[in-house]
């Protein structure tokens, strides 16, 4: 296991060393989000349940079709594409799309508090965990340690030493 989260850590390494133009930014994409989960803790999640990791209106096509079923805390991973925050509440991640302003910052609010890691691409939207942005032509992501504190998540140092940017 040891070998396996150093082998992507170091995956984000590359991934954010590399010009976003040398994989497909939605693969790259994926790689993150898998990543964000690996170095995120969830203490209070129920093990013998499927870790699901949702997307908002729409999923990463093919790189998020890849991500269904790996391993991600001892928990088979499921991809699920939602519409609302009804739904959202079942969801360990969910990621929001640029594409989704309005309603991304809607359905943010009206999960305050709950123990799920929000990731969005929409620099517009201020109360998501972690930020993903175009940086210089590669990928890189913010992350947000005040949304943090309303909730049982726990970020990993390793996942801050990581980010661009990190916002206290």
């Amino acid at each position: 296991m040891k070998f396996l989260q150093n082998f992507l850590i170091f995956m984000i390494f590359l991934c954010n060393s590399l010009s976003a133009d040398a994989l497909p930014e939605y693969t790259l994409k994926a790689a993150y989000l898998y990543n964000f989960a690996l170095l995120t803790d969830w203490p209070n999640m129920n093990k013998a349940d499927d870790f699901n990791l949702c997307f908002f209106r729409e999923d990463l096509g093919i790189a998020s079709n890849a991500l269904q079923n790996k391993v991600l805390h001892n928990q088979k991973l499921k991809v699920l594409t939602i519409t609302t925050s009804e739904e959202a509440k079942d969801c360990q991640m969910l990621f929001i799309p640029k594409s989704e302003d309005k309603r991304g910052e809607n359905i943010i609010q009206k999960l305050a508090g709950f123990p799920i890691l929000l990731v969005t691409e929409n620099s517009t939207i201020s109360d998501a965990h972690i930020m993903i942005a175009r940086d210089s032509h590669k990928l890189a992501f913010d992350v947000n340690l005040h949304t943090f504190k309303n909730t049982d998540l726990n970020v990993s140092s390793r996942l801050l030493k990581l980010a661009r940017r990190v916002e206290p």
